[in-house]
């Protein structure tokens, strides 16, 4: 009597094709999705001339966005016009840095703009800059 031995091979490599097609779906996604994320509040920036904006910080920059209806985001998320000071003063506690970017809509009353930069200088800001288009985008 003979007994047949027969010995499967075991298969020892890692398929990889399906962790490919995964990180394709999710290289593809993350490109779809990316630009949507940095679009932030639509506002219409006047243009002018100016310096640059001071890139080497330690503290990400206080940016407050006035759109065209008056309302007002501090670091793209709306706040009451009345809760400016309290937030802003909140925020310089913990920071060493205490300036603050302006993006207002073109189109808004000198009036409004110049009401929240006061607020912004009771709130304890000791630099207040206006963020603008340079001239050669202005028409994009």
């Amino acid at each position: 009597m003979q007994i047949k031995r027969t010995f499967k091979k075991t298969f020892n490599d890692i398929n990889m094709t399906p962790f490919v097609d995964i990180v394709l779906v999710l290289l593809i996604i993350f490109m779809v999705t990316a630009p949507m994320l940095n679009q932030g509040i639509k506002i219409n920036l006047p243009s002018a001339k100016g310096g640059d904006l001071d890139k080497n910080r330690d503290e990400e920059p206080i940016v407050i966005s006035l759109r065209s209806d008056q309302s007002i985001y501090l670091n793209s998320q709306e706040i009451p016009t009345n809760n400016l000071e309290n937030r802003i003063n909140l925020m310089f506690r913990k920071r060493t840095d205490k300036n603050v970017f302006i993006k207002a809509d073109e189109k808004l009353p000198y009036g409004f703009v110049a009401k929240i930069i006061s607020r912004l200088k009771e709130g304890g800001a000791e630099k207040i800059g206006l963020v603008t288009l340079p001239p050669d985008k202005a028409n994009e």
